[in-house]
């Protein structure tokens, strides 16, 4: 597949890169994702008083957060006035614990191996939360929702793809929207890699951590047909997704 994207995209919100809607996307069979109901984003930590007011605007109602409880104690979400419901959905992070050390070793090699098994490991361990995930969806009664992680690209990346196979988006329209996010993401890379190198570290070494890359997401795809046979099985029978309910709620 070419990941080579020059797509130049300015982000909704300021203080969060990667914060998107997902209406417009369209289906296999030419229906489209409703615009205004299903947002994917990294945590809402330093959004500014004005993205406050943008999210209270759009009728914001849920949020479902992957984080674990030290990442979000760490860089809670501002309090969005609106909103009804946190549902805190944890898949543990395991490479962000280790890249540090990674990095201390100059060990590109290592950091580029983190989240190629991290991917194949999420597969593995958490079918039961994405499951809770799709459950939350097709039934919580309070949209527009906003699903995240972090940095909005691998937790809520892989949440992302399920969502949209389970709504009749093509793999390849699925990825698309997967790679946008090393779009949104440039200027939070360079930045993160010009902080590590005034530091005297080695910065691009961070570099595979700060993006989603083709070797990413082949991991869980590995995994998924080893064990599920192909992507669809995985996500209506393993994950159980109600794509009928999901389709009616948010597809025109």
């Amino acid at each position: 597949m070419d990941t080579n994207l020059s797509e130049i995209l300015v982000p909704v919100l300021d203080g969060q890169h990667n914060f998107r809607d997902l209406g417009g996307i369209a289906t296999k069979d030419g229906r489209t994702i409703k615009s205004g109901l299903l947002f994917r984003s990294g945590d809402l930590h330093s959004i500014t008083d004005e993205d406050v007011r943008m999210l209270e605007g759009i009728g914001l109602a849920m949020i479902i957060d992957f984080r674990s409880p030290r990442e979000y104690g760490h860089r809670p979400n501002r309090k969005i006035p609106g909103v009804k419901e946190i549902k805190h959905i944890p898949i543990y992070d395991a490479p962000r614990e280790l890249a540090a050390h990674f990095i201390e070793e100059n060990n590109e090699e290592g950091l580029k191996h983190l989240l190629t098994a991290e991917y194949s490991r999420i597969i593995l361990t958490y079918s039961a939360e994405y499951s809770h995930f799709l459950s939350e969806v097709a039934h919580n009664p309070h949209i527009p929702l906003v699903y995240q992680c972090s940095a909005g690209k691998d937790r809520t990346g892989l949440a992302s793809i399920f969502l949209l196979t389970a709504l009749g988006v093509s793999l390849e329209d699925s990825l698309k929207d997967y790679f946008r996010t090393n779009l949104f993401a440039r200027v939070h890379a360079h930045e993160i890699i010009g902080l590590l190198n005034s530091n005297g570290h080695n910065g691009e070494l961070m570099r595979p951590m700060l993006e989603v890359r083709e070797e990413y997401i082949d991991a869980a795809f590995n995994t998924i047909y080893d064990r599920f046979g192909n992507l669809e099985n995985f996500v209506l029978e393993e994950l159980g997704a109600e794509a009928e309910i999901l389709q009616k709620r948010f597809l025109e």
